[in-house]
């Protein structure tokens, strides 16, 4: 019996890293909205697409899908030489809309909880949800 207890208490100490969760409907949605007079100056020029543009994509995202109170919270890290915003679920899984902006992957596991910079949506996030409405 003390066995089986200490197995299933290493079985629960396991790290599993956080997943890229699949882009849902809403997902494509607030991408396929998501244009160049959004973007701020340094991003203008930028040859990829969704460079510039995952911290509205997860603003929008987290409060048209009910932020905290539904289990979503901002994460973020610099990679490429750039902030990177995204969403992680309750489940730790991870929602990132403009993941394709980079040439490498993004590691997912060294991000850290941030908050976004407003309660409300911010004014580029607005224009967003407006233009899904």
């Amino acid at each position: 019996m003390g066995a089986g207890r200490g197995r299933a208490r290493r079985a629960a100490s396991v790290v599993v890293p956080p997943q890229r969760a699949v882009i849902d409907e809403l997902g494509e949605r607030i991408r396929a909205a998501l244009t160049p007079d959004l973007l701020k100056d340094e991003y203008r020029d930028n040859p990829r697409p969704y460079a510039g543009h995952c911290y509205v994509a997860s603003e929008v995202y987290y409060h048209l899908r009910g932020g905290k109170e539904a289990g979503l919270k901002a994460v973020g890290l610099e990679h490429e030489g750039a902030q990177h915003w995204w969403l992680e679920d309750n489940l730790g899984n991870v929602i990132d809309l403009t993941s394709e902006q980079f040439a490498t992957s993004v590691p997912y596991e060294r991000g850290r909880g941030r908050g976004f910079l407003t309660k409300q949506p911010s004014k580029r996030a607005q224009t967003v949800i407006d233009r899904l409405s």
